[in-house]
């Protein structure tokens, strides 16, 4: 390969995903791809509504076999967790083929240490969740309070082991550490958004110390895995009725494992070691992919650290 060819790959490499770079122009028929697309995103929506009473029923037969096999809380949220990939997966499936979002679970590879694990992410889309689910398999994680506490789907997210987020009270930070100490104990891998929210383009908001506080407590590894999703889609900025014309894709990438022993156990060093990459990757750090000052705009108790 010639030099400059090398060089070139090698810059491109190196740059941060969302650097600057000069937009698309875009294309005479572009106005028609984003209304073909938003006609699959309504079909779509459709559909799901219309098939969504219908998932009752698997569900009431998983309690039934799992009451006649004797399962354990453990073994029911395994086989739960597994079952809720395969919906998800097919749902990505069929994203991907009616070309409304592509993710793609075989073209990632995560790199995992062995046993259980705390997992953290950057939170581009609201889609994020779901694609972690898929990659993980038998994985749990904080649910924001008030999605937590609905009647209609907070039972199904008992059952898998998903647990309530802190609130704006302070004392459920010590619930939500006892409660992880659970699943990590179990062997589950635990993901957590730590800006608590959906980031902003190109951006990324101040990481919560308690992914990491956690991990500490656990004595697990922190796994750091970089979304990219190019065109943004389902963003604050982009919802989901305003798609844009040419399919967005959503990829996923591991940056690094850090583990607790490497800063002495300190949770606030930990966070600020693995924001720092992730600023540096996003490109929304300083000159050297320095994270802001700790305790820059950042609490324990900010809900929605998972699904939100």
């Amino acid at each position: 390969m010639p030099r400059a060819a090398r060089d070139l790959l090698a810059l491109c490499r190196a740059a941060p995903y969302n650097a600057a770079v000069s937009p698309l122009p875009p294309r005479p028929l572009d106005p028609l791809w984003r209304g073909l697309r938003t006609l699959r995103v309504v079909v779509t929506v459709g559909l799901y509504l219309l098939v969504l009473p219908s998932g009752i029923l698997p569900y009431a037969v998983f309690r039934v076999v799992g009451a006649c096999r004797g399962w354990s809380p453990v073994e029911r949220a395994r086989h739960l967790q597994r079952l809720c990939a395969v919906g998800l997966r097919c749902m990505h499936w069929w994203l991907r083929v009616f070309r409304i979002i592509s993710f793609d679970a075989r073209q990632v590879r995560l790199q995992l240490p062995p046993g259980p694990c705390v997992v953290v992410a950057n939170h581009p889309t609201s889609l994020d969740p779901t694609a972690l689910i898929v990659l993980l398999g038998e994985c749990c994680t904080l649910v924001k309070p008030a999605v937590y506490r609905q009647r209609l789907i907070g039972a199904l997210l008992a059952q898998a082991m998903h647990f309530e987020g802190p609130s704006l009270d302070p004392g459920s930070v010590g619930n939500v550490l006892d409660e992880a100490m659970v699943r990590l104990r179990a062997g589950m891998h635990l993901f957590v958004f730590p800006e608590g929210t959906r980031s902003p383009e190109g951006e990324l908001r101040p990481f919560d110390r308690i992914a990491f506080a956690i991990a500490c407590r656990a004595g697990v590894p922190v796994v750091s895995l970089l979304l990219r999703c190019d065109p943004v889609y389902l963003s604050h900025a982009t919802p989901l009725y305003r798609p844009p014309a040419r399919q967005p894709r959503l990829v996923v990438e591991t940056l690094a494992v850090d583990r607790p022993e490497q800063v002495g156990g300190d949770s606030r060093r930990l966070r600020d070691l693995v924001e720092g990459r992730f600023r540096a990757a996003v490109g929304s750090g300083d000159a050297h992919g320095n994270a802001a000052p700790p305790g820059a705009g950042r609490r324990w108790n900010r809900p929605g650290a998972g699904i939100n």
